[in-house]
């Protein structure tokens, strides 16, 4: 069982049901979105762990939404979705770039990838505020 909780962002609903399925099967806590105003309250409102956005969205990029959340939250990790094999414009904002249509298992190791680099991030920070602290007292 995943403990970590998932921001998914699609306008297409289709895929977006596919993708909040194949993450739920693998026990992790996912919540969906189909507008960036949706996905920005959601991640303003509830604990999340890592963000998946398709790259076209109506009246926005996926990109253009992962500066706005990376704003919010620093250091979330954002995946990016395109059916474009081309790594889209603004992927400074964003950690990691997936083509559509990968099969189940290369998403799911992209999102533990992920969600272990956040978590040694993490980590390190703590332990650099520790220490901070530390000599500070």
């Amino acid at each position: 069982m995943n403990d970590a909780t998932i921001l998914c962002l699609d306008d297409e609903p289709v895929g977006l049901a596919i993708r909040a399925t194949v993450l739920r099967v693998a026990g992790y806590t996912v919540f969906t979105a189909s507008s960036a105003e949706a996905a920005l309250h959601i991640l303003g409102d509830q604990h999340i762990d890592i963000v998946i956005s398709d790259y076209l969205l109506q009246g926005t990029t996926g990109t253009q939404v992962a500066a706005s959340m990376k704003h919010i939250r620093p250091h979330i990790p954002i995946l990016i979705l395109s059916g474009v094999t081309e790594l889209p414009e603004g992927m400074e904002f964003a950690d990691c770039f997936l083509t559509k249509g990968q099969p189940p298992p290369v998403l799911l190791a992209t999102v533990a990838n992920l969600l272990a680099q956040r978590g040694a991030v993490m980590h390190d920070a703590a332990a650099t505020n520790h220490e901070a602290n530390r000599r500070v007292g």
